[in-house]
């Protein structure tokens, strides 16, 4: 998809509960570095929770990543078909390339998507 065709388009978040399970897991590990209460994580997640769509990948899945905590953001785009992974960890995310999934770190997709 081009960059104009995405900025025009409706984006959509995709959530899967092991994916916002590990979002929940890391922000609570990261709360005292990134200045975060147990509270003001559940109040940031709880909106995702209500904007996303919920899917719910397959059983039938074999891991491409060497992490397998990262395995179910790789699972979810594939059989969600998005267009793009956001994420920091791009690096580790690199062999989900062969699947198709377009990886964006997200300093590249908010310049994508704002005007």
């Amino acid at each position: 998809m081009s960059n104009v065709g995405l900025a025009k388009s409706r984006c959509v978040l995709v959530l899967g509960n092991t994916v916002l399970t590990e979002y929940e897991e890391i922000l609570k590990r990261e709360a005292t570095t990134l200045g975060l209460t147990f509270e003001r994580i559940h109040k940031t997640l709880d909106p995702l929770c209500t904007l996303a769509e919920r899917r719910y990948p397959s059983d039938a899945w074999l891991p491409v990543l060497s992490d397998p905590d990262d395995e179910p953001l790789v699972h979810l785009a594939v059989e969600s078909k998005a267009d793009h992974l956001i994420s920091h960890n791009i690096r580790h995310l690199d062999p989900a390339r062969k699947l198709g999934v377009n990886l964006l770190e997200p300093r590249d997709f908010l310049a994508i998507i704002q005007p």
